[in-house]
């Protein structure tokens, strides 16, 4: 047990002495939303990086990032700062009255706008595998039309 701690405080003491580069790739990821009717309210969306948050369920975990932006003529333009590389997907709605939530009809419909990334006219919500997108220094935008 003594020879493994020292071996590996030894091995320790070694990588972080050389001058290997560490590999960390983060950066901003710029959200584009169009197709909107009006510049009412307000685009609710939440940033998920794993299924589990992207079909939210009751007292599950919280998705990676989430937030609001207001519209201005009809578009958003949001910067998720400091994103970690990596895959994620996209859901959000436009808040049209600013009353937190997305307003449906007596049929459980939703009246206001919703939309995913890498799914244009979504009737019900894609798969987080289907709505996922690549995020790194190449590709740093999304667009998402409604």
């Amino acid at each position: 047990m003594i020879l493994k701690f020292v071996l590996v405080a030894l091995f320790w003491g070694d990588a972080q002495s050389a001058d290997l580069p560490i590999s960390t790739c983060s950066g901003d990821l710029l959200m584009i939303v169009t197709g909107l009717d009006n510049s009412d309210g307000q685009i609710k969306f939440d940033l998920d990086d794993k299924a589990l948050t992207f079909k939210p369920q009751e007292n599950g975990p919280p998705s990676f990032m989430k937030g609001r932006s207001p519209i201005n003529d009809k578009k958003v333009e949001y910067v998720f700062k400091n994103v970690p590389c990596g895959e994620y997907a996209i859901k959000l709605y436009h808040d049209a009255n600013m009353n937190q939530d997305l307003d449906k009809n007596a049929l459980n419909i939703p009246k206001e706008k919703y939309g995913f990334s890498n799914c244009k006219n979504c009737m019900l919500p894609p798969s987080f595998e289907k709505a996922k997108f690549l995020f790194n220094h190449d590709h740093s935008t999304i667009k998402i039309e409604l």
